[in-house]
């Protein structure tokens, strides 16, 4: 372990905070102080003992309310306008990061460190400076400013290795990957991280008749692999998408236009009973191609002729929202930020969106005529979007207006998935016309990305990554799916 040292980090800040138009400003001549962030202290919840008078026995505690992450600077004050002071004065919350490194140029923002401290949506809440004047020759010293931030979040951002999993356990093309979890101590369960149970499916086994698609999980982050037949889905019918809804896991099927689910702990428990249902589907008009939820009571499901349902329990099916009527195109994907602001894409440009929730109308996309293969809703007003010619396009705007943000090999391939694990974290699925996937990653909200792994190493070979996991609880893990490179076999790998 190499231990960090205060001559090797360095400050940047983000102003307006990470986003497609954020510009990282090197403050050369500031230094970071020591971060502080209470986590609330524990009160004991005691009880009489019951074996000695005046002793009493905690039975239980109580964690007092957690705090907010606070960051101080120290910056040469100099005769030019402050400015950290004209920051605090316009009052707009910003990111703060210190970037840590030894050997890099400290200068390059996504390449020039080993370890980045992240400060999102920092307040600038007091700023001072060191004394100013001198009354004799022995006081003359360098004038400082002091800078002190509070933030909403505080998190640290690694340098990822990629690893192929499940490489015996899979044996067909990964169509999607989600992760289905949240930070457990153990009261309700395994202990995890947030990021240890995850599922990707594959297109069946056309060498296997007879069997149903496989589901291929883990319930400690990739360390062991299972695999089980989603089998109520019929033999040789590929699968679309998969999703969390609630407690059950949820994959809809173009190809056989249903929907199936299962409790995610039956599955984890290797007890599962998948049980499918069409109540509410147009077949094979409407068929389903992919789905969104924000747990039990609100699910979103959009496919073929614009058709979008809804449910407010996947078991009871879903209903009809939208039968084409925003836009006839098929639609390939939807994300959402909350229960009235989601997005859908789709083929010839197709974009649609909704402010309640309920009534869809669609949008001018950025790409006439083109394919649009995913979308991210990192705000109600600011969309990424990805298009099979390999470009992505971002709105701040909610769609009045496009533009394009280049990446190293853009413009080639495609671009087949985009998910940000924080506001400040993301990463794109794209592979090039070779073809070869690859992952890249974003630091700064989508302002710029590149290919992965950060250093040494390669992303193991494979002919495309179309399908990508990430969660905000583990902004340096993803998971992805695909095709390997011999255009038969599936292709899972992780970041981490």
């Amino acid at each position: 372990m190499t231990t960090v040292r205060t001559p090797f980090s360095r400050v940047f800040t983000l102003e307006d905070r990470a986003g497609p138009v954020a510009i990282p400003t090197y403050q050369g001549v500031a230094r970071a102080m020591g971060p502080s962030w209470s986590f609330g202290d524990t009160t004991p919840v005691r009880e009489p003992d019951s074996t000695r008078y005046g002793a009493f026995k905690i039975v239980d505690s109580i964690r007092g309310e957690q705090g907010l992450p606070t960051l101080s600077l120290e910056n040469r004050y100099a005769y030019t306008v402050s400015e950290f002071l004209r920051m605090g004065r316009r009052g707009c919350p910003l990111d703060v990061q210190v970037h840590m490194g030894v050997c890099q140029d400290p200068r390059d923002f996504n390449g020039g460190w080993d370890k980045v401290l992240v400060l999102e949506g920092a307040s600038l809440v007091n700023w001072g400076t060191g004394e100013m004047g001198a009354l004799e020759q022995g006081q003359d010293a360098v004038v400082n400013e002091n800078i002190d931030f509070s933030a909403l979040d505080l998190y640290e951002i690694k340098r990822l290795l990629l690893r192929e999993l499940a490489t015996t356990e899979i044996i067909s093309e990964i169509v999607d990957v989600v992760i289905c979890d949240a930070v457990s101590c153990g009261a309700c369960g395994i202990p995890s991280e947030g990021c240890d149970k995850v599922f990707a499916i594959d297109i069946g086994h056309p060498a296997s008749p007879g069997l149903a698609a496989e589901l291929i999980y883990s319930g400690d982050g990739g360390t062991t692999i299972s695999e089980t037949n989603i089998t109520s889905l019929p033999p040789n019918t590929a699968p679309s998408a998969i999703a969390c809804v609630g407690i059950y896991l949820v994959v809809v099927s173009n190809a056989d236009c249903s929907i199936h689910y299962a409790p995610i702990a039956d599955i984890l428990n290797d007890a599962e009973t998948w049980t499918e249902t069409v109540v509410g589907l147009v077949c094979p008009a409407g068929a389903p191609n992919d789905l969104f939820s924000l747990g039990s009571g609100f699910t979103w499901i959009v496919g073929q002729a614009g058709y979008v349902y809804f449910s407010s329990d996947i078991t009871a099916g879903v209903s009809v929202q939208d039968a084409g009527v925003a836009t006839t195109q098929n639609l390939n994907a939807i994300h959402g930020v909350d229960e009235d602001n989601l997005v859908a894409v789709g083929v010839l440009n197709a974009v649609i969106h909704t402010i309640d929730g309920v009534n869809w109308t669609a949008v001018l996309g950025p790409a006439p005529g083109v394919t649009l293969n995913t979308v991210w809703m990192r705000s109600t007003v600011e969309w990424f979007v990805g298009t099979a010619t390999g470009r992505l396009y971002y709105t701040r705007d909610s769609g009045d207006n496009w533009t394009e943000k280049t990446f190293p090999g853009s413009g080639t391939g495609s671009v087949r998935d985009i998910v940000f694990a924080t506001p400040t974290v993301g990463y794109l699925a794209h592979n090039t016309v070779a073809p070869a996937g690859r992952v890249l990653r974003s630091i700064d909200g989508g302002s710029s990305w590149y290919v992965l792994p950060e250093g040494t190493g390669s992303i193991p070979t494979n002919d495309y990554v179309g399908a990508l996991a990430a969660t905000g609880a583990c902004p340096n893990v993803f998971f992805g799916g695909g095709l390997a490179a011999n255009a038969i076999d599936g292709f899972f790998v992780k970041g981490s």
